[in-house]
């Protein structure tokens, strides 16, 4: 699929080019004062792999627990801001959260263009998994949707800009506490 807006994906999801961006190891904040219309906790399942986490730069969706989400070559841990800028985030604290996630099921046709796209360029000849779309919606009012792939010991994701997934911007959720095993058949 196309790829607008790319550069947009790799600083939304990792803010890790930028000096002055969120990185891993920005510091947590307390999310006491945070406005009672910011999302606090996410929906199933992304709740599994996720959470909800309070930094200098706004709120953002981040690993839970044993998870970790990190680049598909290891070089990076992912996130994802509510701060949805090109470059230069500002230190708004509590001030940048999401206001709405969404989380839903996808089956049919949606389900058969993601995970096209996803499976696109990976050796992949798994059960395949279930597919959630969360439309994330910042209190700046631009939405970030993000594809999840779900095969049960493991989750991959990938933000799909102006409906147009961006293969560059996969990214694997691991449970540091369990091997991932490929996903198997319904009985």
């Amino acid at each position: 699929m196309a790829r607008p807006r790319a550069s947009l994906i790799f600083l939304v999801l990792i803010a890790l080019a930028h000096p002055g961006a969120p990185r891993a190891g920005t510091p947590i904040i307390d999310c006491a004062g945070s406005p009672a219309e910011a999302v606090k906790a996410l929906p199933p399942p992304l709740n599994k792999w996720g959470q909800i986490a309070c930094t200098p730069y706004g709120h953002v969706v981040a690993a839970t627990g044993n998870w970790t989400w990190i680049w598909p070559d290891g070089s990076g841990t992912v996130f994802i801001p509510s701060q949805l800028v090109m470059s230069n985030p500002q230190l708004l604290g509590n001030r940048s959260y999401f206001t709405d996630i969404d989380v839903t099921r996808v089956r049919g046709d949606e389900f058969d263009q993601a995970y096209a796209t996803f499976r696109e360029g990976l050796d992949l000849s798994e059960v395949p998994p279930d597919v959630y779309r969360a439309d994330l919606t910042s209190v700046s009012g631009k939405v970030m949707k993000v594809y999840f792939f779900d095969y049960d010991t493991f989750a991959w994701g990938m933000s799909c800009p102006d409906n147009n997934c961006v293969q560059d911007s996969r990214f694997i959720m691991l449970d540091r506490t369990r091997e991932p095993l490929p996903r198997r058949p319904p009985i």
